[in-house]
């Protein structure tokens, strides 16, 4: 049922103001989680987005924009970053609450001593892929041997790349691996620098090669694993359960207003920050929505965590010689928070 979504203008606010907004409220609660308190005495909540401003901030953008914090009596006060690493190393000493980032962030800083649990799974499959140009020749996996792709080889994107090329029995050593600067690749591959190149597949709405290329997906290789989550500590949780359930559930309230309305969220959002293009935005999100929405949030709701998503990370994490230790999933994650959200309130159909 299409429903009408109401917006409130909200003031944008630059990196740098939400950065010292942020750090200025996590110093206030950092003796006792969550009990900072906001502005007409909402609780303050800080969160570490795991990039800038884009199509994963989305949701959280329309749950501000919506009123859904307000309504949870949260006022949110959160900060651009530069990888879900640092958002790892943040909430972990406690200088913000919550943080985003790959699922696999979670999964490494388990191995190294680091509890962290996601509360909330944005991104139900990995949105990454292989393009290569359509004239190439170069159509499915098996074609990329013997072949250049250019990329960050740092990052997570890299190595879903190298657990769907393994998946496809196609060993690294039969890939040139190109390091380039994030966002090099697409000029390298339109000038034939590099036969392939890794990337978002959200990416591709801005870029004019978008028609020009071939796209393989990690997911249609057999990579089914969790990217996005929203994470925090054990500490918070255990000391104040309320508050991570009511942030969980106006986030989930978010991510499913940005499904219904990609357009008026996006236009929120651009109003919200600066350097945001609605239009640009809007396109990197449809193209995302396919790795929100599955057949596993069909049956569960939005944000949900798939046990056996986890699980297929974690042996590849582990093939790939990507982790130093044992891991323990029922740490790692928890559903608890979400299904306390109504069932009504996180369900979203693919289209």
């Amino acid at each position: 049922m299409h429903r009408t979504l109401k917006y409130r203008a909200i003031a944008a606010v630059g990196a740098s103001v939400a950065l010292a907004l942020a750090l200025g409220g996590c110093a206030a609660s950092s003796d006792e989680p969550g009990g900072s308190e906001g502005e007409g005495g909402l609780d303050l909540v800080t969160l570490r987005h795991s990039w800038v401003p884009d199509q994963i901030t989305l949701p959280y953008a329309a749950a501000k924009a919506l009123g859904f914090y307000e309504e949870e009596g949260i006022q949110l006060v959160d900060q651009p970053g530069n990888g879900g690493a640092t958002s790892v190393q943040l909430v972990a000493n406690g200088e913000v609450m919550f943080g985003t980032g790959e699922a696999s962030h979670v999964i490494s800083a388990q191995t190294k001593g680091i509890e962290l649990v996601s509360v909330m799974q944005q991104y139900q499959e990995q949105p990454n892929a292989v393009i290569t140009m359509k004239d190439s020749g170069i159509e499915d996996w098996d074609d990329l041997r013997g072949k250049s792709i250019g990329g960050a080889v740092a990052s997570s994107g890299h190595l879903a790349t190298l657990a769907a090329l393994q998946l496809k029995g196609i060993d690294e050593s039969e890939i040139d691996f190109v390091n380039l600067s994030p966002g090099a690749q697409f000029a390298a591959l339109s000038e034939g620098q590099v036969d392939a190149a890794g990337t978002f597949l959200g990416n591709l709405a801005a870029l004019d090669l978008k028609d020009e290329v071939n796209i393989l997906t990690v997911a249609d290789a057999g990579y089914i694993a969790p990217s996005t989550s929203l994470f925090t500590t054990p500490e918070l949780i255990e000391k104040n359960p309320d508050l991570v359930e009511r942030f969980v559930r106006a986030t989930v309230k978010g991510l499913r207003a940005a499904l219904e309305d990609p357009k008026g969220t996006s236009e929120a959002m651009a109003g919200m920050y600066a350097n945001v293009n609605a239009e640009s935005l809007q396109a990197t999100f449809e193209m995302d929505s396919r790795f929100l929405v599955n057949d596993f949030t069909d049956e569960n709701g939005l944000g949900m965590h798939n046990a056996d998503a986890w699980e297929q990370q974690v042996e590849m994490l582990t093939e790939l010689g990507e982790l130093t230790g044992d891991v323990d999933l029922s740490k790692a994650f928890t559903n608890d928070f979400v299904e306390k959200t109504d069932k009504a309130d996180r369900s979203f159909p693919q289209k």
